[in-house]
């Protein structure tokens, strides 16, 4: 098995809406159908698609392509094991909550 490794992908933001979530199921559907990745609401509420964007913690579904850097950094969230690509495993996390 490999271990981890970093990707880059280029995106056509004249083809894709205009958030990271939106870029990230366009790079999916074009380019790697392995891309792994939480997504559920869209809407910021669920956190489902929480990740490391330029190295702050944000959602996906809210964080617009226009405010990245070039090129921006994503990381699955920091401090999780990592099931695959920007999927951590979060079971244990939320058990701390309790």
């Amino acid at each position: 098995m490999a271990g981890p490794r970093l990707d880059t992908f280029r995106v056509d933001l004249d083809d894709c809406e205009p958030m990271l979530l939106d870029a990230l199921i366009w790079m999916k559907n074009r380019i790697d159908p392995t891309l792994t990745f939480r997504r559920s609401c869209r809407e910021g509420v669920c956190g489902s698609c929480a990740m490391t964007i330029d190295g702050t913690n944000w959602t996906a579904c809210t964080r617009a392509m226009a405010d990245l850097a070039q090129p921006a950094t994503i990381f699955p969230l920091a401090n999780l094991p990592v099931i695959k690509d920007l999927v951590p495993d979060q079971s244990r996390a939320r058990h701390r909550r309790r």
